[in-house]
């Protein structure tokens, strides 16, 4: 990496640290973490969480093979469905009782100036619907790795529209964009997240508290993480935050039944992938 690369990292490091020093508005509940699930090897890059009434299901990120896992609510696998698909950089999964939507948007180094995202068949899983998606003003050749903001790594559902949420590396203010139903489309944002503590790397709909929910984390070229689940109003403003402290690179949440959350943890070093329950009183 260049000096001037090298430099914007840390510039973008410093800013992310700096919002330790954000005042956010009292948290008024208490959030509750059930004893964790260790999940199996081959979940070791999960990342992104999908909840149904009775199962889950997850994603491994860049790399690894085209799969999408089925699980149980006690983390255990339960089923596999291969896709005929390639994963450049897998980063979310979210849908309905129809359709699996997967997000191949990772785009840390900032290199990938086209994304897309996949709409699979419940009913039959070879059957998958792509769309070609570019946001608008990203010029990857200005880009430097981890100090940009057109990468993203949560989608969501809500209320019949696909969204997606960035990591905004370089601002720290995420960009909210809809994917429409075009096989190739350019976007822009429609809202901005500002005030978080750190990058976002999933987000649910919770139609129970009609809200938003998404984790994330800030992180130091050291391997340090601080990791932050948050509720998020209608209009993307954060209306609670609670730190996980025990936790490193959370990258998928999504919202059950109950109004719970469950939230993903990618392997790091000494820690191993896992599941997890919060629960809101």
């Amino acid at each position: 990496m260049s000096k001037l690369g090298l430099l914007s990292v840390l510039s973008t490091t410093v800013l992310l640290l700096s919002g330790c020093a954000t005042q956010y508005p009292p948290t008024t509940q208490a959030l509750t973490l059930s004893p964790l699930h260790v999940l199996s090897q081959q979940l070791e890059e999960t990342s992104g969480l999908y909840c149904t009434d009775d199962r889950l299901f997850t994603i491994n990120d860049s790399g690894n093979e085209a799969k999408v896992f089925e699980l149980n609510y006690d983390g255990l696998v339960t089923q596999t469905y291969p896709l005929p698909l390639r994963n450049i950089d897998w980063e979310a999964i979210t849908g309905d009782d129809e359709f699996l939507y997967i997000a191949d948007i990772g785009n840390n180094k900032g290199k990938r100036e086209t994304l897309m995202v996949h709409k699979v068949s419940r009913r039959d899983y070879n059957h998958v619907d792509s769309f070609s998606i570019q946001y608008a003003g990203n010029e990857p050749s200005d880009n430097f790795p981890y100090a940009h903001d057109f990468d993203a790594e949560a989608m969501v559902l809500a209320e019949g529209k696909l969204l997606i949420f960035s990591k905004s590396w370089r601002t720290g203010i995420a960009n909210v964009y809809e994917v429409g139903s075009e096989t190739q489309q350019i976007l822009t944002p429609i809202a901005h997240i500002a005030g978080l503590p750190g990058v976002i790397t999933g987000a649910d709909f919770d139609e129970m508290r009609n809200l938003y929910v998404v984790v994330g984390y800030k992180s130091d070229p050291f391997g340090n993480f601080s990791t932050f689940l948050a509720q998020l109003d209608t209009s993307f403003t954060p209306i609670e935050v609670w730190p996980l402290d025990e936790y490193k690179q959370v990258e998928g949440i999504c919202v059950d039944k109950q109004g719970d959350y469950w939230f993903s943890e990618e392997a790091t070093d000494l820690r191993k992938a896992s599941l997890t329950r919060a629960t809101i009183k």
